[in-house]
């Protein structure tokens, strides 16, 4: 049996890791390959020249290259793998006829997709249930939850690559407005007398769009002495559970999408206090002592 794989691009992240350890447990009677909708790999052209029995997507942008061109039809069924319901991050976004546009027009091109599918997987059951409740989609969804294999566990430490120890919290995910690093940080600010007379810090590893943003928030909010950034590392989930590391006692996850059954989506405040930001945009802030709730955040916001 052939698989093929399609990513948006060779990039250190979830989906990445994702089809690492799949590709990696793989049989010898199944042959794989990996394809990138960045290299202009994941059209139907270049896939059916590879003769697949299966085609894994695992990404939009690789599905949606997979179907650009309306005379040319994928030779294999193909599986999509729902790596978090991207709608959620509409229910953080200021309420702007903008925002309502793009979020209609994904939902669009997402419903379009998905009913060409023959097989769509959700990492949660949360997402499943989205996907019958917002989508409905008539294909069959099923639940596979993405797991870290056992062998991660085991082994001599890498936690050099990261310092050596001395973290309470660690967070690992790709840096960019869904993630939700600054809401962290923020409620790292809130309580920064008290972790800084503990003593506790926090490691952000994962790199990304936002990266140098949220390195000049962590300036503005004062808490510089209490984070610290260490960018993208190969095998995150290896140096996390090895050596120092894996007596760090808390993960964090503040991600505006349940993608990972160890992760939590942020509930609705009660109540809650608008403020300005700077460049006349408007946020919420969360009320005292409710970290990791939803609040409206601009993804475009830059510490002045």
């Amino acid at each position: 049996m052939r698989i093929a794989f399609l990513l948006d691009a060779p990039t250190v992240g979830g989906g990445y890791e994702y089809v690492r350890q799949l590709t990696a447990g793989l049989g010898s009677s199944c042959e794989s390959r990996v394809f990138y909708s960045v290299r202009g790999e994941c059209s139907a052209r270049v896939i059916n020249a590879w003769h697949p029995d299966i085609i894994h997507v695992n990404h939009l942008r690789a599905l949606v290259q997979l179907f650009k061109c309306p005379w040319r039809h994928p030779c294999a069924p193909i599986v999509f793998t729902v790596h978090g319901i991207h709608l959620r991050k509409y229910d953080f976004l200021p309420k702007t006829v903008a925002n309502f546009v793009r979020r209609s027009l994904r939902l669009m091109l997402e419903r379009l997709l998905y009913r060409r599918c023959a097989r769509i997987i959700a990492l949660t059951k949360t997402d499943a249930d989205s996907l019958l409740r917002v989508y409905h989609i008539q294909t069959r969804v099923c639940v596979v939850p993405n797991g870290v294999a056992e062998s991660c566990a085991y082994g001599e430490g890498d936690s050099a690559l990261v310092g050596q120890g001395g973290y309470a919290f660690i967070s690992i995910a790709r840096f960019n407005f869904p993630k939700g690093q600054d809401v962290l940080l923020r409620a790292i600010a809130e309580v920064q007398s008290e972790l800084r007379a503990r003593r506790w810090r926090t490691l952000l590893i994962g790199g990304g769009e936002t990266f140098q943003a949220m390195q000049e928030l962590a300036g503005v909010l004062g808490i510089g002495d209490l984070v610290v950034f260490a960018g993208e590392i190969p095998e995150a989930v290896s140096c996390m559970m090895r050596g120092r590391l894996r007596k760090s006692p808390a993960f964090l996850k503040p991600s505006d999408q349940l993608k990972i059954p160890y992760s939590r989506e942020r509930t609705r405040p009660p109540h809650s206090e608008q403020l300005p930001h700077p460049n006349n945009q408007r946020a919420t802030i969360r009320p005292k002592h409710q970290h990791f709730q939803q609040e409206t955040r601009d993804p475009n916001y830059r510490p002045q």
